[in-house]
């Protein structure tokens, strides 16, 4: 049986690159099993920091706590 994929919001993603911003960060791995996510997520995540800083300020703290879906409609008006 396939698990469903848990997914980081905005909010939690801008978390998880402040983590990995300090001088000693902690693994990917051990902020991919705080947040129950794949490692995989966490470093997408960082590799695309500056688009998603780019993207999260152009949203509401409101907006930025929903799942990340509903957030590319609000932002790119789509569901892509």
């Amino acid at each position: 049986m396939l698990r469903k994929a848990k997914r980081l919001n905005e909010s939690q993603t801008l978390e998880v690159i402040s983590k990995l911003s300090h001088t000693n960060p902690p693994s990917k791995r051990s902020i991919a099993r705080q947040y129950e996510v794949s490692e995989a997520t966490i470093r997408k995540a960082w590799a695309k920091r500056e688009v998603i800083h780019k993207r999260s300020d152009l949203m509401s703290e409101e907006t930025k706590k929903k799942k990340f879906e509903s957030v590319r409609r609000v932002v790119y008006g789509d569901g892509r």
